[in-house]
């Protein structure tokens, strides 16, 4: 073979694993999905961090494959041309290093170009209808949203805590306003938890998987030096990678607990959760309960609860009731919610004694993008939260302080009575959001889907993406949906006015599918 043909052979090999390999891995690699997703990702991920002195905090497994895979194709490239070089050469002239300067301008040539594609690939969306990452990252990046409150007032400087409620059956007196660490990690995350321990936040809200175990791991810096007893800290049974499924050994929820110890440097935590619970088979799982009263025995944790925002609360909230063996529910409720929870709130009271602890009482956290909403925006958080806490049924609410400004704008309502002003900002951010936004434990459109899609879980994942902030996240839990939105391409829409807040079914998971898919 002429060295020009083995040139193009080795280049049109590293094109085709840059294009259809390396650019595909580098696709789902920026979902920030876990190591396991790849072929031999673990492996892959922890020698790479052991190599690394400062390796970041996104997976590297994919970012290596898609690397090797580029070095092989131009490694191959180099044989190719540095044997065509030899062949052509007098065998009496030929020294080890003939062809060997050909060869390695052929594979660097040939490693760019396929690079080159492969990032086309990831970034402008070469071949895949121009979705990749470059329109996705302006959009995240690009637009001037503001984050929180426009102003940050001065009446508000300094607010702490003035209002503690019991919470149910565990006795312990918690701040009706806590502080929930969803978006918390490092330094930063460590100052917010000890300035809020300062102004009598005295209920923390975490999970091995928030932030990818940062925010435990802040929390526990945060911790040292403070009285443990006057504390009040709740974490999940699941893994920095996720919860644990319904039949997980029982060995694999102690762990998990024993990983968040280690994590929050403390010996016991008060609460831990059956995180984002949608099934009763999991709520019930009896390998969870004998690693919880094993763990309790052992006084590494006193309560269970479970949290749930999904349309199966009733079902799931009916089974803990009844159950007895759970002493906090902790469900989505703010303003305009579905207003059957109303009732499950007051059973859980009445019937167990239950604590109850809302979440999500942001209706759709635009706590982190109020764009649209500046007029009323100053008060908006603080006339939610005097909702939530209208209702003596509900023992706290946790919400996340993700910057300074939030402890004083949160904390500002503690103990604040509901007014009328307050009602008529609900009034005007409900008009704002009218038809956009899906109400958590609805489900009633479900059962007019031809294709069973979770259409809440979808829509759950837009609000992550777009109001949250938590782009990672919101991406890789859409591409881990067995079926999503895709199926609504040329469907007849048989759920069409199915949603009593009006949302366009069909249209809105049409837009969500193409927001949340790279690739």
């Amino acid at each position: 073979m002429r060295p020009r043909n083995a040139f193009l052979l080795g280049l049109a090999l590293t094109l085709a694993v840059g294009f259809f390999y390396a650019g595909a891995v580098l696709y789902r690699t920026f979902i920030g999905l876990d190591p396991a997703a790849f072929p031999a990702g673990a492996a892959i991920e922890s020698a790479a961090r052991a190599v690394l002195p400062r390796p970041p905090d996104f997976p590297l497994a994919g970012l290596v494959l898609a690397l090797l895979s580029l070095l092989a194709a131009g490694a191959a490239t180099f044989w190719l041309v540095r044997r065509a070089v030899r062949a052509g050469t007098d065998r009496a002239r030929r020294s080890f290093l003939t062809g060997a300067a050909s060869g390695a301008g052929a594979a660097l040539v040939a490693t760019g170009a396929g690079g080159a594609l492969a990032l086309a690939r990831a970034f402008l969306g070469l071949g895949n209808e121009g979705r990749g990452w470059r329109p996705t990252a302006t959009r995240i990046f690009g637009d001037e949203v503001p984050h929180t409150a426009p102003d940050w007032r001065d009446e508000w400087k300094g607010a702490r805590v003035r209002a503690w409620r019991r919470l149910g059956r565990t006795g312990f007196e918690v701040s009706d306003i806590s502080l929930g660490t969803g978006g918390l990690s490092g330094e930063n995350g460590e100052a917010i938890v000890r300035e809020a321990l300062e102004r009598g936040v005295n209920y923390l809200d975490t999970a091995p998987d928030y932030a990818g175990s940062g925010s435990e791991q802040a929390i526990g810096r945060a911790l040292r030096g403070w009285d443990r007893t006057k504390l009040f800290v709740a974490t999940k049974f699941c893994t920095p990678a996720g919860h644990l499924p319904a039949g997980s050994p029982v060995s694999a929820y102690e762990a998990a607990l024993e990983g968040s110890l280690r994590r929050l440097g403390t010996d016991y935590v008060d609460l831990v959760h059956v995180h984002s619970c949608d099934e009763v088979e999991r709520l019930l799982d009896e390998n969870l309960h004998e690693a919880f009263e094993r763990l309790k025995q052992a006084g590494k944790v006193r309560f269970l609860g479970f949290s749930s925002h999904t349309p199966n609360l009733l079902q799931v909230a009916d089974a803990a009731i009844r159950s007895g063996r759970f002493d906090v529910m902790m469900p989505a409720y703010h303003h305009g919610i579905w207003p059957g929870l109303h009732d499950v709130i007051a059973r859980a009271r009445r019937e167990q004694d239950m604590g109850v602890v809302a979440m999500k009482t942001l209706k759709g956290a635009k706590h982190h993008g109020l764009a649209g909403f500046r007029e009323q925006a100053h008060a908006y958080s603080q006339a939610a939260f005097k909702w939530v806490l209208s209702n003596p049924d509900v023992s706290c609410l946790v919400i996340s302080f993700r910057q300074p400004q939030h402890l004083d704008e949160y904390l500002f309502a503690s103990g604040a009575a509901l007014g009328a002003s307050d009602l008529a900002v609900l009034r005007a951010y409900d008009e704002r959001i009218a038809g956009s936004y899906c109400a958590p434990h609805c489900g009633a459109c479900l059962a007019s889907c031809p294709h069973g899609l979770p259409i809440a879980d979808v829509f759950r994942y837009r609000m992550y993406f777009e109001d949250y902030g938590w782009e990672k996240r919101s991406l890789a839990s859409y591409a881990k949906l067995a079926r999503n939105a895709s199926a609504c391409l040329g469907c007849p829409a048989p759920c069409a006015g199915a949603c009593p807040s009006g949302i366009p079914i069909q249209r809105r998971m049409l837009e969500t599918h193409e927001l949340l898919t790279l690739g």
